[in-house]
C-alpha cells in the first residue's frame, strides 16, 4: 500500500516537472482591444514619428511588438473585406465578404456587405435598411470568445461605419454601434438588441457630434513642422463645398450645411476619430469591460483617416495633421485602459483594413508610372464587343470590384457556352491599356497559385458572389479620379499595413518577417486560449507569442 502511494506521488511529481511550460495555462488578459485605423499606411508611423507624443503611437512602438512586413493576401483591399478578414483569420473566398458591395446574380440586385432586410436600425430613421453580420459566413475571434466563455465575456464594437462595427463584432456581440451622418447620433440594429442601452442614449443626448462640428480645424503644429508633406495649397486634393482652395483652416460650422449629409465634414476631419474615442471610453466604463475574470473584447474602427485620405491624399498637410490628432486620441485611450483595466491586464493590437495609393495626378506630374481607367468607357466597349460577337443582348449584368457579371440566363436562352464567352471576354480585356491581369471564374475557383497577384485574386474570389471575369489594373493605375487617393488593388501600396501589438503577454521588439493579415486572428486566439475561427487559414505569429 505504501509503495503504491509512493509510486503515485512520484508519478505526479514527474508529470508536473515534465509538463512543458508552453502547455501550462497562462494568465489571460482581462480585456482584448482590437483597433483598425481605416486606410493607414505603415510609412505614416515613421514619417510622422518625430511629431508624435510619448503616449500614443510611440508608446506602442517602443514598448510593444511591431510586425513591419504585414500584407493583405487578397483583393479587393477595401473596408468590408478588411474588417472581416482581420477578425475571421481567412480571406473573402471563405468568409464571404467579397467587397463593400457585390452583385447577387440569383436575385439580380446589388448587395451591401452588412445589409439585412430582416432587421431594423435602432435610433435612426425607420426606413433605413437594417444592419447585421449575416453576410459573413465564417465565425470571428469575437464569436469564439463568446462561445469559450459561455457568453460571459462581453464583446462591444464601435465605428463611424456600420461595416466597421458589425463585422468585427461578429454574430454574438453584446453591442455594435456606428455613426449616423444625418442625425449625428450613434445607432445600432435589432440584430443585437431591442433598444439602445441607456448609456448610448445618454451619450447621444450630450450632442458631442454638434460640439465637434462647431470646431475650426487648424494645424496643431507650426507650418514648418509639416516639411514632409506637400504645400497646403496644391492641386491633388478635393475642395470642400464652400471653399475656394483645399487649405487650412476648415471652419466646420460654416462648411457642414454646405456638404451633405450634414455631419460628413466631421467624418472627413480628425474630430470624427475624437468623437469615436469618446464613445469607446464610454463603452469601456459603462459596460464594465475588463472588470471580471472573463476576458472581454472591445473592437474599435477609426474611420476618419479613410475619409480624409479620400479627400486629401497621403502626402497632404491635412492627413499629416489627422494622424497627429489621432496620436493624441490613442494616448487618451491607452491612459483610460491603464486606469480602468490596469497595466498588464489588457492586450491590444492595431492594424488597418487596407492602405492607399498615391494620387494619380501626382504620379503623372512626377514622371512616375501610373494612370486612370475610365470604367464606364471600358464597359461600353465591352458591351459593343459582345454584341458584335454574340448579337444583340444585354450581355453584362453588372461591374463590381473589377469583375464583370455575365447574364447567364441570356447565355442559356441563346444556347451559348459560358466558358467560351468568359474566355472571349478575358482575351478582349487583356489587350486594353492599363490592365495587367485578367482571369476567368473557373481559373480563380479551380486553380491554385503561388505568385502573389494571382494568389490574391483567387483568395478574393467566391463563386456564388463573384463575377465571371476579373481584371486587375497595372501598378499605379486606379479608377478615374483627379484628386486624392483610393485603394483596392493587390499591389504593395494597398496591401502593406501596420501591425502593432501591446500589453499583457506581448514582448518588446520588431520583426521584418513576411506575415499576412490572416495571421492576426489565430495569434489573438492563441493569446486568449480560445478556439480558432472556424474558417481560419492564417498562422499564429510566433514572434508575438514570444517563441
Amino acid at each position: 500500500m505504501h509503495i503504491s502511494k509512493l509510486k503515485y506521488t512520484l508519478l505526479l511529481l514527474f508529470t508536473s516537472i515534465a509538463l512543458p511550460l508552453a502547455a501550462q495555462k497562462k494568465k489571460q488578459p482581462k480585456l482584448m482591444v482590437g483597433i483598425i485605423v481605416d486606410q493607414m499606411r505603415p510609412d505614416y508611423l515613421y514619417r510622422f514619428y518625430d511629431q508624435f507624443g510619448e503616449g500614443g503611437f510611440k508608446r506602442l512602438l517602443q514598448d510593444g511588438y511591431n510586425c513591419r512586413n504585414t500584407h493583405y493576401n487578397y483583393v479587393p483591399t477595401v473596408t468590408g473585406p478588411g474588417h472581416a478578414t482581420v477578425y475571421t483569420g481567412t480571406t473573402p473566398r471563405y468568409h464571404g465578404i467579397v467587397g463593400n458591395t457585390w452583385y447577387d446574380r440569383y436575385k439580380n440586385i446589388n448587395v451591401y456587405c452588412t445589409d439585412d432586410s430582416t432587421e431594423q436600425n435602432l435610433g435612426s430613421k425607420p426606413e433605413t435598411m437594417g444592419v447585421s453580420p449575416r453576410n459573413m459566413i465564417a465565425t470571428t475571434i469575437t464569436d469564439e470568445l463568446k462561445m469559450t466563455t459561455n457568453k460571459r465575456g462581453k464583446v462591444i464594437a464601435v465605428s463611424l461605419k456600420d461595416r466597421g462595427a458589425a463585422l468585427p463584432a461578429g454574430h454574438m456581440a453584446d453591442g455594435a454601434y456606428w455613426f449616423h451622418k444625418e442625425t449625428g447620433e450613434f445607432i445600432s440594429s435589432t440584430f443585437y438588441m431591442k433598444e439602445l442601452p441607456a448609456w448610448v442614449q445618454a451619450f447621444n443626448s450630450r450632442k458631442r457630434a454638434d460640439f465637434y462640428t462647431q470646431q475650426v480645424w487648424e494645424p496643431l503644429l507650426p507650418a514648418d513642422a509639416y516639411h514632409l508633406s506637400l504645400p497646403d495649397d496644391n492641386n491633388y486634393e478635393e475642395i470642400y463645398k464652400g471653399k475656394d482652395r483645399p487649405t487650412f483652416p476648415y471652419d466646420l460650422k460654416q462648411l457642414a450645411p454646405l456638404n451633405s449629409p450634414y455631419y460628413e465634414v466631421l467624418n472627413r476631419s480628425p474630430f470624427g476619430n475624437s468623437l469615436l474615442t469618446d464613445l469607446a471610453l464610454e463603452a469601456l466604463t459603462n459596460e464594465g469591460l475588463g472588470k471580471d475574470n472573463y476576458t472581454d473584447m472591445l473592437a474599435i474602427s477609426l474611420s476618419s483617416t479613410d475619409a480624409a485620405g479620400h479627400t486629401f491624399g497621403p502626402f497632404s498637410k491635412e492627413i499629416n495633421d489627422v494622424y497627429l490628432r489621432l496620436d493624441r486620441d490613442l494616448a487618451r485611450l491607452l491612459s483610460a485602459l491603464d486606469k480602468e483595466v490596469g497595466k498588464g491586464n489588457y492586450t491590444l493590437f492595431l492594424t488597418s483594413d487596407h492602405a492607399a495609393s498615391e494620387v494619380p495626378l501626382y504620379l503623372t506630374d512626377n514622371n512616375l508610372p501610373g494612370g486612370t481607367m475610365q470604367h464606364n468607357k471600358l464597359t461600353q466597349e465591352v458591351k459593343q464587343f459582345l454584341e458584335q460577337k454574340l448579337g444583340q443582348g444585354n450581355w453584362i449584368e453588372s461591374l463590381r470590384n473589377n469583375q464583370y457579371y455575365l447574364d447567364r440566363d441570356l447565355l442559356r436562352i441563346k444556347n451559348l457556352d459560358l466558358l467560351q464567352v468568359q474566355n472571349m471576354l478575358a482575351e478582349f480585356l487583356r489587350e486594353k491599356e492599363g490592365i495587367s491581369r485578367v482571369m476567368t471564374a473557373p481559373q480563380l475557383d479551380q486553380q491554385e497559385y503561388s505568385q502573389h497577384l494571382d494568389e490574391r485574386l483567387a483568395n478574393g474570389f467566391m463563386y456564388k458572389r463573384s463575377g465571371d471575369v476579373r481584371f486587375e489594373l497595372e501598378p499605379g493605375w486606379t479608377g478615374e479620379m483627379k484628386t486624392a487617393t483610393t485603394h483596392g488593388s493587390g499591389y504593395a501600396y494597398d496591401t502593406h499595413v501596420p501591425l502593432l501589438w501591446y500589453g499583457a503577454g506581448i514582448p518588446k521588439g520588431e520583426s521584418f518577417q513576411y506575415h499576412t493579415i490572416t495571421d492576426v486572428a489565430p495569434t489573438v486566439s492563441m493569446l486568449l486560449q480560445i478556439k480558432l475561427p472556424n474558417a481560419c487559414t492564417g498562422q499564429a505569429i510566433t514572434e508575438v507569442l514570444g517563441k
